[in-house]
């Protein structure tokens, strides 16, 4: 009986340890779970922001070798000044004043060549003889004198006077008005008769005047601006009279004149080539075949001493 109920008590001393036991593996695993949680809420490493990402990228990456640091900047604004410096030094200039020496480096060697031999008349103002585009003789396509102002095709300039560039100082000085300067050279062969032609555009009053090479002696043709528009490589240059009145032409030296052919002529609506009547649409295909691209120009620049002075 005594046996059976030390019996009794050692189970239940058994199961009062066991119930113990569990209990407290249950309080250890929640505390193991919270403190593992708070580890491994402490460890997680935080996200790099994008530029510190981008910082250790440049770190790690070498320099490249044409890359230019920030400060280089500054240089190329003061190059852009010079240029706008030197840039200034171009544009109208006095017969006088003119750098010739700066056009070599600019036109190809041909107009080179062409420019030289009129420096006797830009530099040591040698004579010229001159005629006038308000002067001339009307001839027909056939080549007659004409009267009729629809059937003439060529009009014939005879030299009227000669002269030299100190025309252009005094005729101008006597009526107070500014000096004329030029503005633009071209150099081209107007007629491909292989003798350049030298270009001068005056300024202020925009006239032309076209001279000629030929024997060591020296011709000039003076026109209006608007009579010798957009020069084209082709030799065609436009005369306008106006919006709605355009006449195509070409030049040519012949024989100690200038000989002024009109190639095609668009008047208010009524369309010519070589003087005959056209339609418009054979008016215009005809025109676009004049139009190669214009004659390239160059603006004279100051002599160095002219410029310091």
């Amino acid at each position: 009986m005594k046996r059976i109920k030390r019996i009794k008590i050692l189970i239940c001393i058994f199961m009062i340890m066991t119930a113990l036991t569990f209990a407290g593996c249950a309080d250890q695993t929640v505390h193991d779970g919270e403190e593992n949680a708070h580890q491994t809420q402490t460890q997680t490493p935080v996200p790099e922001s994008k530029d510190d990402s981008r910082k250790e990228e440049t770190q790690q990456q070498p320099a490249k070798p044409d890359a230019k640091p920030e400060t280089e900047t500054e240089p190329e604004t003061k190059s852009e000044t010079e240029s706008e410096m030197t840039t200034d030094n171009y544009g109208p200039v006095k017969v006088s004043q003119i750098d010739y020496d700066s056009f070599q480096s600019r036109m190809t060697d041909e107009e080179w060549e062409g420019f030289k031999q009129y420096f006797p008349v830009l530099k040591e103002n040698a004579a010229f003889e001159l005629t006038d585009f308000g002067e001339y003789t009307a001839l027909d396509k056939d080549g007659s004198i004409t009267e009729d102002s629809i059937n003439t095709v060529f009009r014939r300039y005879d030299p009227k006077e000669t002269t030299d560039l100190s025309r252009y100082v005094k005729a101008y000085a006597e009526n107070d008005i500014e000096e004329m300067m030029i503005r633009e050279v071209r150099v081209f062969d107007l007629d491909q008769d292989g003798i350049q032609e030298l270009i001068v555009e005056w300024t202020p009053v925009g006239d032309f005047l076209v001279l000629h090479c030929e024997n060591e002696k020296f011709y000039g043709w003076e026109i209006m601006y608007r009579g010798f528009e957009v020069l084209q490589t082709s030799g065609v240059y436009l005369s306008s009279g106006g919006a709605a009145c355009n006449h195509w032409k070409h030049i040519r030296f012949d024989s100690g004149s200038w000989i002024e052919e009109t190639l095609a002529v668009g008047d208010w609506g009524e369309y010519y080539i070589s003087g005959e009547a056209v339609d418009e649409d054979t008016y215009l295909r005809q025109i676009d075949t004049y139009q190669t691209g214009d004659v390239t120009g160059y603006e004279p620049k100051r002599c160095a001493d002219e410029i310091t002075g």
